[in-house]
């Protein structure tokens, strides 16, 4: 807006005070950037973890707002050229609030052009992408079709499982099969990093999270 004559010339927008001053919208998003992912510039960053929480936004605003944020990351990154970018990880945490069409758009909408970027063309950039999601049937194919390697836990949902299979070059019909039987903690893992397909079992999180299923049995036994 701040770029449109016709907004400009009833709205005065010199001097205001932004994250960069006078105000341009380049500017700002590479200052919102650096804020909130650090400097993507290689021998910048002097921080390694930084969390972005947006676990109070509603569900309907979040692909806007982290569309939004990384759109301009993407932006910067590829700005800077390959091979002159700071090593990144994006841990992206139920993704499928996010990673999705959002009602209304077409195949390839504005809102998911930057995940789909970051995915396509974010490791010749020096970023790489962790998918963490309950729901792959969800999330945007391009993106899953670019994982290399898989932890799938336990899928009962037949659309989530076609997700994989069909995202997963490696997941044959043999792994396909044993996602809907896997127990609480066992998962398969497979792809670039692993020869063949591996099932293992995860060691329990200290300290592990205030969640468990009710005790019906116990309860209602006695």
């Amino acid at each position: 807006m701040i770029e449109d004559p016709q907004f400009t010339s009833i709205v005065e927008i010199t001097g205001g005070a932004g994250l960069a001053n006078p105000l341009s919208m380049q500017d700002e998003c590479a200052a919102l950037v650096r804020e909130v992912f650090g400097p993507p510039v290689f021998g910048q960053n002097d921080w390694s973890v930084h969390i972005v929480d947006l676990s109070r936004l509603t569900q309907d605003l979040m692909p806007f707002v982290l569309g939004s944020l990384l759109e301009m990351f993407a932006a910067e990154i590829f700005k800077s050229g390959p091979g002159n970018t700071h090593p990144t990880m994006l841990a992206l945490e139920e993704a499928h609030h996010y990673l999705r069409q959002l009602p209304g758009e077409s195949d390839g909408g504005q809102q998911a052009l930057a995940y789909e970027r970051l995915a396509k063309e974010g490791r010749k950039f020096g970023l790489s992408l962790l998918i963490s999601t309950q729901r792959p049937s969800e999330v945007s194919p391009t993106v899953l079709s670019q994982c290399g390697t898989w932890a799938v836990f336990r899928l009962n949902n037949e659309a989530d499982q076609r997700a994989v299979a069909s995202a997963a070059e490696t997941a044959g019909v043999n792994v396909s099969r044993q996602l809907a039987g896997l127990g609480r903690g066992e998962a398969i893992i497979f792809g670039a990093a692993l020869p063949v397909p591996t099932r293992l079992s995860v060691s329990r999180p200290n300290p592990e999270p205030d969640s468990k299923d009710p005790p019906f049995l116990q309860e209602w036994s006695a």
